[in-house]
């Protein structure tokens, strides 16, 4: 007895002193953010430069929501499949033939996006990778195939789906200033794909020029079900099956269900099974947000998302879904829990099948579809050029009053 008092005599001390630098460490660093970077009322906000975006967007995805933010983006891409000019564009072009082809665009896209996103705004690789989405876009662009309502509703699902998720499924949701710097980041992102902005409203910062593109987003979202393309299709079904989180999966099913039970087509014992399922999710997400509010630390060191570069100029992804593409070789990518997993679900390891995932890695004018990879060299080249002198010659500017100046015709 003695000893068990002895025990607690330690162990309580210890836990109220961790819950006290859990309470006074758990908003440090979004509190102190504001008069780090001197943005401290909403008429800084009008100010802000893509250098500090870049900051801002980097702290949100390496250390504050890694996996929300990865995971939003993703449905942002499976979103943007469902407009039925691209998923028409896709289903022509093979893209979604194979399993094979829907994760290497998967991939490709991803890794484009890594590099142009989580790199420094005017860093060469970031430069390149910009360099190759215009590239990629530019033929379908000139015949009308992608149109500008296309650009501007995809480049807003990216922008915007992370902070819907954060605020449905973390433990806060972001401060103004991250939206801000979320919405700054993806205009300058826009200027360079040349993305038409003309349809926003007119606020002066990121976060009120891109709360006015959510309701053009949900106007076409709402027409898009009704479509004969988009994830109806067989290709988009496998690509679906293939990357959409299961739990998303089950709880779309269960809302279509519930319309059926609704309108009398099924009982009510099978509404009552999905009404359970919803309740479990909902009671697992808000545990979870309490002991990641209440119980847990901020993190310490980043998790990574950024392709990583080797020596060679190589760059490898980090991770992979179903098939390593891009993936190095290692003894933890072959060897580790993950891999491990990987094998007993019957899935392919980072090395197998000799090069066909390209274990060498990627430089950017290879991602794309198979019979682009190496094409349009001269032209990346000439578009490199222009994106060098665009965004080199923007360092320290906020895009949205670069905008207005070019506009009013103000050097």
């Amino acid at each position: 007895m003695t000893m068990w008092f002895a025990q607690w005599e330690v162990l309580l001390p210890g836990a109220i002193l961790y819950l006290y630098f859990v309470k006074r460490f758990r908003f440090y660093r979004s509190e102190t953010m504001p008069s780090r970077l001197g943005y401290t009322n909403r008429k800084a906000f009008s100010r802000m430069t893509v250098e500090d975006a870049w900051k801002i967007h980097n702290f949100l995805v390496e250390f504050e929501f890694p996996t929300i933010f990865s995971t939003a983006t993703m449905f942002a891409l499976f979103k943007a499949y469902g407009i039925p000019s691209i998923s028409s564009l896709l289903c022509m072009t093979g893209q979604f033939s194979s399993k094979d082809t829907v994760d290497k665009r998967y991939t490709d896209t991803g890794c484009l996006l890594l590099e142009a996103v989580l790199n420094p705004p005017a860093s060469p690789r970031a430069i390149e990778a910009i360099a190759r989405i215009n590239y990629l876009h530019s033929t379908y662009r000139a015949t009308g195939k992608i149109t500008d309502a296309d650009m501007l509703y995809t480049l807003s699902l990216f922008a915007l789906e992370p902070s819907r998720w954060v605020a449905k499924y973390e433990w806060r949701e972001l401060t103004s200033l991250e939206k801000c710097a979320v919405g700054t980041l993806w205009k300058r992102l826009g200027d360079a794909l040349g993305v038409n902005f003309d349809l926003l409203p007119g606020s002066r910062e990121g976060l009120g020029r891109w709360g006015g593109v959510a309701g053009t987003t949900g106007q076409l979202e709402s027409r898009v079900p009704g479509c004969s393309h988009g994830a109806r299709t067989y290709e988009q079904e496998g690509c679906r099956r293939d990357f959409v989180p299961h739990c998303v999966e089950a709880t779309n099913e269960i809302q279509a269900h519930r319309k059926a039970d609704s309108r009398g087509d099924s009982g009510g014992k099978a509404s009552r099974s999905y009404d359970s399922y919803l309740t479990f999710i909902r009671t697992f997400n808000s545990i979870r947000k309490f002991v990641l509010l209440r119980l847990t630390l901020p993190r310490v060191r980043p998790k990574k998302r950024l392709p990583i570069a080797a020596s060679s100029g190589r760059i490898h992804a980090r991770r992979y879904n179903i098939q390593p593409w891009y993936v190095k070789p290692t003894i933890v990518s072959r060897c580790g829990p993950a891999a491990w997993r990987t094998w007993l679900q019957g899935g392919v390891l980072p090395g197998d099948q000799g090069d066909k995932y390209f274990p060498q890695g990627f430089i950017a004018s290879e991602l794309g579809p198979t019979t682009l990879r190496e094409c349009g060299k001269e032209k990346m080249e000439a578009e490199r050029q222009r994106l060098e002198s665009e965004l080199t010659s923007e360092i320290g500017k906020c895009p949205f009053l670069a905008q207005e100046r070019d506009q009013s015709g103000l050097c």
